[in-house]
């Protein structure tokens, strides 16, 4: 008689009389990918963690003990914790690059104070209340500043010495983005403006290198599952390196690693600087959002988009990343994005933002930079980040329901198979892959099961070899809805 039932453990030699129990869990699992953040940035000298070492972090105040006060290390956590406090969230720490040259700019002021009042300073969109009383000469309200400064979190420069009626400031971390960190004055604060006050700002620059490390550091991520990665950098040199850790081909989204993830990032500019760095990158795995001269720095918009696509993940790959509500500041009026200026960036390969009447700023739509295929036509087959993301899900989902499979035998088609055997063929793995595809249809993951279950092919290849093609077709998300009103009047 054949043994129609096989059992992971007990063997069945054995002739010892009694009642015995074998665990099976391969039907039980329904544990789910856990879904990580990571954010790549630099730390300063005075961090407690390791440059180029992964590190998870459950605290801003760890954050800071890890990567330094100021650092963009740290600056990322705390704007990633505005927008995600419940997710596991990693970071790679980056010390600055040997070669790197940090950026410089000032704040000066002239004149003495003819009434009392608030000078409200924002430094990389970080508010800095200094007081001033009547009589007060410019040196002395020059001075105020560095102690107000280290009174509050997430400051990324230091102040030197007052000289000739200027402060002087520096970026903590060396290297190209602090560039990015923009100096203002709020347009609340607008009394100095009549008590003999003069107040100029040089904004900081001359900061150069990211961090060449990159590349070699992210190796040290390993194996391990990462969605959502924000990084600062939108250089040509970290790009590419990111390009590589992500490709298709040979990087974290190839079949030999199927670990998948993607890269958000910022960058600054008016529409035709970021519509020229638009022909520079093509990317599926990507986004890059453009941000004018938004108050806050890349980094910190980088961290907030990572952490608001980690929410909507979390819930459902396929639900559009849309109207999710940002702490980062807009850009001045004058600079926000018009309607036709939006729709140029999305056929660009850059995603939207768009700013209430509040001035709250939320994301509008998130797409990649892929926009020419190998043969350098357009191509919108990854336009969406969400295709990605579900793609990902449905990925994980049909390797785990078959991951059974490779402690099986394979047999051929015609070979008749007793139920509860341990043996399978190609045509039982096409009926199983049709009833999963229907239950992630159900779900709202995918959509035309009939179309799967037509165009699905498996074949046994010989020597173990099971190839699989599936026309997986994601669902889409709402996106426009036109409205045709054809009024009457009687």
């Amino acid at each position: 008689m054949s043994q129609s039932i096989t059992f992971p453990n007990y063997p069945i030699t054995n002739r010892v009389p009694g009642v015995f129990a074998d665990l099976d869990p391969s039907q039980a699992n329904t544990a789910q990918v856990n879904l990580r953040s990571l954010i790549v940035a630099q730390m300063t000298a005075s961090g407690a963690a390791v440059p180029g070492q992964p590190v998870i972090v459950p605290s801003l105040a760890q954050a800071i003990i890890m990567f330094g006060a100021g650092s963009q290390a740290a600056i990322a956590v705390q704007h990633y914790r505005n927008i995600d406090t419940f997710g596991e969230l990693w970071v790679l720490p980056l010390s600055d690059d040997p070669a790197a040259q940090a950026a410089t700019g000032a704040i000066g002021i002239t004149g003495t104070a003819s009434a009392s009042g608030t000078l409200v300073l924002l430094i990389d969109g970080v508010s800095i209340s200094v007081a001033y009383n009547a009589g007060d000469a410019a040196a002395t309200i020059l001075a105020r500043i560095a102690p107000a400064m280290a009174s509050v979190v997430g400051i990324p420069v230091s102040a030197g010495t007052v000289a000739n009626g200027s402060l002087p400031l520096t970026a903590l971390n060396k290297g190209a983005s602090g560039n990015d960190i923009l100096l203002g004055i709020s347009t609340q604060s607008t009394a100095y403006t009549s008590a003999g006050l003069t107040v100029t700002l040089t904004q900081p620059s001359g900061g150069s290198q990211n961090p060449t490390a990159l590349a070699t550091a992210l190796l040290a991520l390993g194996s391990k599952t990462l969605d959502m990665i924000a990084c600062p950098y939108a250089d040509a040199a970290s790009l590419t390196a990111l390009h590589a850790y992500m490709s298709t081909a040979t990087g974290r989204w190839s079949w030999a690693q199927m670990l998948f993830g993607h890269v958000y990032t910022a960058i600054r500019g008016t529409l035709g600087t970021v519509t020229s760095f638009a022909g520079s990158v093509n990317d599926e795995h990507l986004t890059v959002m453009p941000i004018a001269d938004s108050p806050h720095a890349p980094v910190r918009w980088a961290a907030e988009i990572a952490a608001s696509v980690a929410i909507k993940y979390r819930n459902d790959p396929a639900l559009p990343i849309t109207q999710m509500p940002l702490t980062v500041g807009p850009p001045s009026l004058p600079n926000q994005w018009t309607f036709t200026e939006q729709n140029t960036l999305l056929y660009e390969g850059l995603s939207t933002h768009s700013v209430a009447d509040d001035g709250t700023v939320s994301i509008q739509r998130l797409i990649t930079t892929y926009q020419l295929n190998a043969a350098g036509m357009a191509d919108n087959a990854y336009l969406d980040v969400e295709t990605l993301n579900t793609l990902a899900y449905v990925i994980r989902d049909l390797r785990a329901f078959q991951s059974p499979y490779l402690t099986m035998k394979l047999v051929s088609d015609t070979t008749a198979i007793a139920g509860g055997s341990n043996a399978l063929n190609a045509r039982a793995v096409r009926q199983a892959l049709i009833s999963r595809y229907r239950q992630l249809e159900t779900a709202g993951y995918v959509q035309g099961s009939d179309d799967f279950a037509s165009g699905i092919v498996v074949e046994n290849k010989g020597g173990g070899v099971l190839a699989e093609s599936l026309p997986i077709n994601v669902a889409n998300q709402v996106r426009d809805i036109p409205m045709l009103i054809q009024f009457r009047k009687s």
